[in-house]
């Protein structure tokens, strides 16, 4: 027997692998979900630099160190969500339940096993909200067989499937994943490739920090990749990318330098290029791979939808039997659709209802998420 809510109002609160700020959305969860208000917080550049520094070196810090980080996460979504809550006509007693994926410092693969590490006390998020907060969804799918990751698949699927079309939803975050939905039969998803992490290191690093990201892929754009046809191939064909479904990925497996080598003295609109090249064929070729079926409708979602030279690359890659279509005709924009997914999952957890990601992240069934009570 499901639980009684107090009320159909959730939050979902996250930061994405590239570390630039926390968000968080208000939503009314019912059959449908409905998107009501947004908040977000930029990190400090000494938070961000840290937090990378963790994720690139795959090393972990000192237990001092790690839970100083904890705690500014978890002090910063707090204050967002109060933000938030200021934006709307609801008090916080009235939400029912906030859904905090945190932020991820590690995700690792070594065999069977992974290892998947957020911060962003759930605890003192739920202290100073005075809100029900759910948290370590990834935990709780590693502890029942599962990867950690993709966990999007399960609200895709819940808020997408269509019985008059198949749809891929693809998420180009800081690493890029799809999600297959059929009209009939299994839905799966998997991570494919990197996203946005190597653009967006190029850029930052480029600019000495001025830029955060290649906005509409404008430096791209203007870059050769014909030169490089060869280093891109070999890249796309090397170990990293052979592998078999459920897949998940981290930032750390993407080493830029180590590609920038092989690049030689290309240009900065080159090297853009080739990067950018890199997140479209990867999506394009896992398309290849691991698609069943040879024709399907498109929608792009997370902050690489809205990279207008990536989205121009992967429409002539795609072509005709793979048309990208607008995700806003689902009923949520593309920024809003990671805040949504945690939110709905929150509501999951509280209500008992176990997730089913057999065949995207290889958990059993399971119930997703700790409580803490308000």
């Amino acid at each position: 027997m499901k639980k009684k809510l107090k009320s159909n109002l959730f939050i979902g609160v996250l930061s994405g692998t590239s570390a630039d700020s926390i968000d968080a959305g208000l939503f009314k969860i019912d059959k449908k979900i409905s998107f009501l208000n947004f908040a977000s917080t930029k990190y400090d550049e000494k938070l961000k630099d840290a937090i990378l520094d963790i994720s690139r070196n795959k090393k972990l810090p000192s237990k001092v160190i790690l839970k100083d980080i904890d705690n500014k996460v978890g002090e910063i979504s707090a204050k967002t969500i109060n933000k938030l809550i200021k934006k709307t006509p609801f008090e916080a007693s009235e939400i029912c339940a906030i859904g905090s994926h945190g932020q991820t410092l590690m995700h690792k693969r070594q065999g069977r096993k992974t290892f998947s590490l957020q911060v962003g006390d759930p605890f003192l998020i739920r202290r100073e909200t005075n809100i029900t907060t759910v948290s370590n969804f990834r935990q709780a799918n590693i502890k029942n067989g599962g990867q950690g990751a993709p966990l999007t698949p399960s609200f895709h699927k819940e808020f997408f499937k269509s019985s008059i079309e198949d749809r891929l939803i693809i998420n180009i975050g800081g690493i890029s994943n799809m999600t297959f939905l059929p009209k009939k039969g299994n839905s799966f998803g998997w991570d494919c490739g990197p996203g946005n992490c190597m653009i967006d290191k190029f850029i930052q690093k480029n600019s000495d920090k001025k830029y955060q990201f290649d906005k509409d892929g404008q430096l791209a754009a203007k870059g050769e990749i014909n030169p490089y046809e060869i280093e891109i191939d070999k890249y796309l064909k090397s170990k990293l990318f052979q592998f078999e479904l459920p897949n998940s990925y981290s930032i750390e497996n993407f080493d830029l330098e180590k590609f920038q080598i092989k690049l030689g003295k290309a240009s900065s609109a080159d090297q853009a290029a080739c990067l950018t090249e890199i997140t479209a064929r990867s999506i394009y070729k896992s398309i290849e791979n691991f698609c069943p079926i040879k024709e399907a409708s498109v929608y792009l979602c997370g902050g690489g939808a809205e990279n207008k030279f990536l989205v121009s690359r992967l429409k002539i890659l795609l072509g005709s039997s793979f048309p990208i279509k607008n995700i806003n005709t689902l009923g949520l924009k593309p920024k809003y659709i990671e805040a949504a997914t945690f939110a709905w999952l929150a509501k999951k957890r509280l209500i008992g209802q176990k997730i089913y990601l057999k065949l995207s992240t290889g958990a059993r069934p399971s119930l997703l998420g700790e409580i803490n009570k308000n």
